[in-house]
């Protein structure tokens, strides 16, 4: 008997000292939201300039924000001058997504997109 107190109080001493406090954590509710750029960027046939089309949404003035920003990108020669830009107008890097193009087997990368955010 004694045995059996000794070792349930070893075990009550081990399961409080190994506990995790239940207690619940306030958790900060942010409404933060979130302006994206769908930002598509292809090379040109026989010239190194890249043509690089923004894509802000449906509404006119998404999409002549969109004009604005892909004839700024448009005739740039890298993708960090793009991304650069792009950072300077406050936006971030969210995913790059590879376009793939095969033919007969062959294929490459046709083009890459930036999808990137604002906090509005």
């Amino acid at each position: 008997m004694k045995m059996f107190l000794t070792l349930t109080l070893i075990a009550i001493i081990n399961l409080t000292a190994f506990s995790q406090d239940n207690r619940q954590i306030e958790i900060r509710k942010t409404n933060q939201t979130y302006a994206y750029a769908y930002i598509s960027v292809e090379g040109k046939l026989f010239s190194k300039k890249l043509k690089v089309q923004v894509d802000f949404g449906d509404t006119p003035e998404q999409i002549k924000t969109g004009n604005e920003y892909s004839e700024a990108l448009t005739d740039k020669k890298s993708y960090a001058s793009i991304l650069n830009y792009m950072t300077e107008s406050q936006f971030e890097l969210v995913e790059t997504v590879n376009l793939m193009e095969t033919y007969q087997g062959t294929g490459g990368t046709s083009g890459i997109v930036f999808i990137m955010r604002k906090k509005n």
